[in-house]
């Protein structure tokens, strides 16, 4: 004689946020293969309290949500933006997130800086304060010293806000776990970090080449001789010698007006001369 087992089905949790909380509080409680009654016990509260959070009925008690995640493994960030989006008022509507690439298409400082900026919104937008109370607490523990730089409020705020970059590999590891980023995904950050910085290091190198090419020249007899033609062609008078950079402040006067300045031979080079003649006759 077969024995015919029933099994009580759950019912189907409705759509919208509240059913999404309550799918992931299902969820996170199967995949440890708990009861209802067994999960309550874990997290002290009563079946009935779990029965409701998971029928996606009402938003459960914050308290609930936080027993989720310390002892049936619901993931903090996710039951923080699945409460976020069950507890927003229907008219009421999330701030934009800031348009980012993901870590592993960054190149530039500017999309660092841009995806940096998504990852503290994306968790909500912890304060300043919190950040660096976060930043704390891991530098406290054993070896946490080492590997996450201390992270003013200060330094937080600039790095969120597109002011700054991180200034070391370890200052963006700290950023990153106050934003609460999980921590396997900081090799990605990394990588983005070291090629930012190598491009950064490359542009600084073109530039000192070619700021050196450009006083190799203006040196010398045949350089000065040069800058002085040029002003005098746009009817400047030099009144000294020539600084040896075309970017360096010039003194001279005016042949036309008599206006004794102080110009710079690149501006002359683009067609600014004496501010006086330049100003049209009323």
């Amino acid at each position: 004689m077969s024995t015919v087992r029933k099994v009580r089905r759950l019912k189907k949790v409705p759509d919208g946020p509240v059913g999404q909380l309550a799918s992931a509080l299902r969820r996170s409680r199967a995949a440890l293969g708990l009861t209802q009654a067994q999960a309550a016990d874990a997290i002290d509260k009563s079946t009935s309290t779990v029965q409701r959070a998971e029928a996606g009925a009402v938003v459960p008690k914050k308290c609930v949500i936080d027993g989720y995640v310390a002892k049936l493994g619901l993931d903090p960030q996710e039951a923080r933006l699945l409460y976020e989006n069950a507890t927003r008022s229907p008219g009421r509507q999330r701030r934009p997130l800031t348009p980012a690439p993901h870590p592993r298409m960054v190149s530039t400082a500017e999309e660092l800086g841009r995806a940096l900026a998504r990852a503290w919104e994306e968790d909500n937008r912890p304060s300043m304060q919190t950040m660096e109370d976060r930043v704390g607490a891991i530098r406290d523990a054993d070896e946490g010293r080492k590997r996450f730089a201390f992270l003013s409020r200060s330094a937080a705020y600039r790095i969120s806000h597109r002011q700054q970059l991180p200034s070391s590999v370890e200052q963006l590891r700290a950023y990153l776990y106050a934003c609460q980023v999980k921590e396997r995904r900081f090799p990605v950050w990394i990588r983005a970090y070291h090629r930012v910085k190598a491009k950064e290091h490359q542009e600084a190198t073109v530039k000192q080449t070619t700021e050196g090419e450009e006083r190799r020249r203006w040196r010398g007899w045949e350089g000065r001789r040069q800058a002085t033609e040029i002003m005098l062609g746009a009817g400047l008078r030099p009144t000294e010698p020539f600084p040896g950079s075309v970017t360096a402040p010039w003194a001279a006067q005016c042949v036309t007006c008599g206006l004794l300045g102080r110009f710079r031979l690149s501006a002359v080079m683009q067609g600014n001369g004496c501010r006086e003649c330049a100003v049209p006759p009323p």
